[in-house]
């Protein structure tokens, strides 16, 4: 409070005017607000589901979690993170990863779609692209909700890959929301 109150007076001082917020999430919370003092809660509910769609989209798509696993997840937010990302020869590499801010297609029916195109890179510590696997996995989930909890168990296998360091690039191809984003795991074989 005590630095909003010195940019305010800061403004006055120097005549300026502070810049409106303005936009979707601003007003999506306004009508939150609004719903919640009017103790209207049907309206509060549907203000608040869009609060959280135009939330969901201002970053873009990105990602939440991302680990090396033990294990396969079983759900959304239950995996067990390996303590190094140290593999023998022919060890599966298993990844766990949230994707976030992707979109919906409508599908028709009240059915919505979440689709990817998941892209698989291997590189060696400079940057050097040793393989490409576009497409190298595939994923639609048809629902009638927006889900926003959805986790990947990815599994790579570098069988035939000598000792060393490598990368494995993940790029996630959001076919309904028009974008993409790529995370890295570095891995070492030995």
């Amino acid at each position: 409070m005590r630095s909003m109150l010195s940019t305010a007076a800061l403004l006055v001082s120097l005549g300026g005017v502070a810049p409106v917020l303005a936009g979707p999430v601003t007003e999506a919370a306004t009508k939150v607000e609004a719903a919640a003092a009017a103790d209207d809660f049907a309206a509060w509910y549907e203000a608040n589901e869009a609060l959280l769609e135009a939330a969901w989209n201002v970053p873009g798509l990105h990602f939440g979690n991302i680990a090396n696993t033990t294990v396969p997840a079983p759900a959304y937010g239950n995996f067990e993170e390996r303590a190094d990302t140290v593999y023998a020869v022919g060890e599966p590499i298993l990844i766990y990863a949230e994707p976030r801010g992707y979109g919906y297609g409508d599908v028709g029916g009240g059915m919505l779609e979440i689709a990817f195109g998941i892209d698989l890179r291997v590189l060696d510590p400079a940057g050097t692209v040793l393989l490409e696997m576009p497409d190298f996995s595939n994923f639609t989930l048809q629902t009638r909700a927006q889900a926003r909890e959805l986790m990947f168990n990815l599994t790579v296998s570098l069988d035939g890959a000598p000792p060393g360091d490598y990368q494995l690039e993940f790029t996630f191809n959001d076919r309904h929301g028009g974008q993409s984003d790529s995370f890295i795991s570095n891995v070492t074989i030995r």
